[in-house]
C-alpha cells in the first residue's frame, strides 16, 4: 500500500533522531515509498559529511540511511556513502559507530555504481578507517565472486597489498581470509609471508595452521563475502541500541553456574562412546575374520597408544577432505600432497593443534604428553622418509612435505618438550638430527 506524501514525512521524522524502540512502523512506510523517500536519505548522509563531528549525537537519519539505501540498493548514493566513511576514523567512529564492523560491506556491495577506481583508492589510503578498507576489500572480493574481476587481476592486486606492508594492519587479517576462502592454495606462501613478518593478528583466524583448514573449506550455500540484498529492518532491529543487552541473571546461584559450565565444556568436548567390539563379531579392519580371530591380541599401534580411533577421528574433523566424493571446481588436498604426506601432517596435527576447552579445566601436563609423543612419531616417520628420498636439509624436507607445520618449527617444541620431561636420549637424537638437517 502507497501512502501519502504527509505520512512518508512523519516516518522520516521518527526516524530522524534517536530512539530506545526500534521505528518498525517507519521502516515499513519508508520501504513501500523507496522513491519518495530516497532523496530524505541521501540529504541525511550529506549532512553528516557536511557537519561530521559537530553533528548533534541524537540525529540518526544517517546511520538509519545507510542501512535502507543498501536495501533500495541506490547506486546514486555510493559516492556519498564512500565521502562519509573515509572521514577520519574517529569521526567515522562518532557518525556511524558499528556499523563499520556489522554490514557496512553489504551496504556498499548493494550500492556499488561501478567504480572500481574508488574502492582501490579507499584501500590505498592510510587515513581512511583499517576496517573500512577491509570492508571495500570484502567487496571487491564479492566483485571477483560475480565475475567482475578476473583471478589473475585479483591474484595481483592481493598480492601487491601484500608486500607493500610497512607493519600490522587489519587488512591484512581480511587478506587472508579472502585468499583462504577463494581457495588460492598457490598463495599459501603469502599468507605464511604475512605470519614470519607480523602483519596478522592470531586472534583473527588462528595460526597458519588454521588458514590450511580454511582453504580446503567449502561452504553447503556457497561462498559470498557481501549479500546479494539488504532487509535494512532485519538488520537493525536486534541491536543492542534497542534491547536490553545485558542478559546475565543475578540471582544464579553458584551451584546453577557450576552447572552452566559443565554444559559449556561438554558442548565443546563432547563425550566419546567407545564401542565395544564382541569377540565373534566381524572384525572392524575388514578382514571378514571373526575379531578373535583377527585384531583382538594384536599389539597396537604407536599412535593408539597416544589416542583412540575415536578420539583421533574427532580431532580431524576439520583437517582437510582427502576421502570420499569429490565435487567439481573444488581443490582438494591430495591434489597438491602424497598420501605419507599427509598421513605425517595428520601426526603433526594432531598434537599441535589447538583444542577448545575451558581453560581452568586443561591439564596441562597431560596435553604436553600427548604432543610430546605426537611430534616424536612424526620425527620418526620425518626421519625416515628424509633417509628413503636422500633429502639432507629440513628447507628440502618442508618444500616437498610439510603442510600445515614448518619443521624447524615443530622440532624446536618437541625437544623443548623432551627437555622438560627430561628425556636425554631421545632430546640428543633430535637434537643431532635436526642439527645435521640444518647445516
Amino acid at each position: 500500500m502507497i501512502t501519502t506524501g504527509n505520512e512518508t514525512e512523519k516516518a522520516i521524522v521518527k526516524i530522524t533522531y534517536r530512539s530506545q524502540d526500534f521505528p518498525e512502523e517507519a521502516f515499513r512506510v519508508i520501504t513501500e515509498n523507496e522513491e519518495e523517500t530516497k532523496l530524505y536519505l541521501r540529504e541525511a548522509l550529506e549532512k553528516a559529511v557536511r557537519e561530521k563531528a559537530k553533528l548533534d549525537s541524537d540525529y540518526q537519519l544517517h546511520f538509519y540511511a545507510l542501512f535502507l539505501l543498501g536495501q533500495f540498493q541506490d547506486k546514486e548514493a555510493f559516492q556519498k556513502i564512500t565521502e562519509l566513511v573515509s572521514l577520519p576514523p574517529e569521526t567515522v567512529d562518532y557518525l556511524i559507530g558499528d556499523t563499520v564492523t556489522s554490514g557496512l560491506s553489504d551496504i556498499l556491495y548493494n550500492t556499488y555504481d561501478g567504480d572500481m577506481n574508488r574502492l582501490k583508492q579507499m584501500i590505498a589510503d592510510k587515513t581512511v578507517d583499517e576496517y573500512v578498507r577491509a570492508d571495500v576489500l570484502e567487496v571487491m572480493g564479492q566483485l571477483y565472486l560475480d565475475g567482475e574481476i578476473p583471478e589473475s587481476d585479483w591474484k595481483s592486486f592481493l598480492s601487491q597489498k601484500i608486500h607493500e606492508a610497512q607493519g600490522y594492519d587489519h587488512i591484512y587479517n581480511s587478506i587472508a581470509d579472502l585468499i583462504c576462502r577463494c581457495h588460492f592454495v598457490d598463495m599459501l606462501p603469502e599468507i605464511r609471508y604475512m605470519f614470519d613478518h607480523d602483519l596478522m593478528d592470531e586472534g583473527y583466524l588462528g595460526a597458519y595452521d588454521s588458514c590450511v583448514d580454511l582453504m580446503f573449506e567449502y561452504r553447503e550455500k556457497g561462498e559470498r563475502f557481501c549479500a546479494k540484498s539488504m532487509d535494512a529492518a532485519e538488520y537493525l532491529r536486534s541491536w543492542a541500541m534497542f534491547t536490553d543487552s545485558d542478559m546475565r541473571d543475578p540471582d544464579m546461584s553458584d551451584a546453577d553456574f557450576e552447572k552452566m559450565l559443565m554444559k559449556m565444556e561438554r558442548t565443546l568436548n563432547p563425550p566419546i562412546r567407545k564401542k565395544k567390539i564382541g569377540r565373534n563379531e566381524p572384525c572392524p579392519c575388514g578382514s571378514g575374520k571373526k575379531y578373535k580371530l583377527c585384531c583382538m591380541n594384536k599389539p597396537k599401534e604407536p599412535i593408539d597408544e597416544i589416542e583412540t580411533p575415536e578420539e583421533r577421528s574427532r580431532w580431524l574433523e576439520r583437517y582437510p577432505v582427502t576421502v570420499g566424493e569429490r565435487k567439481p571446481g573444488r581443490v582438494y588436498l591430495d591434489d597438491y600432497y602424497d598420501r605419507e604426506s599427509i598421513e605425517t601432517d595428520k601426526i603433526l596435527y594432531l598434537g599441535l593443534m589447538h583444542r577448545p576447552g575451558l581453560i581452568w579445566n586443561r591439564d596441562e601436563r597431560k596435553e604436553n604428553r600427548r604432543t610430546k609423543e605426537y611430534l616424536y612419531l612424526a620425527y620418526q616417520k620425518a626421519v625416515e622418509m628424509a633417509a628413503r628420498e636422500n633429502i639432507t636439509s629440513l628447507e628440502d624436507f618442508d618444500k616437498k612435505h610439510s603442510i600445515h607445520y614448518r619443521n624447524e618449527e615443530w622440532l624446536d617444541r618437541l625437544l623443548k618438550l623432551l627437555k622438560d620431561a627430561e628425556d636425554q636420549a631421545a632430546y640428543k637424537e633430535v637434537k643431532s638430527w635436526t642439527k645435521t638437517m640444518k647445516k
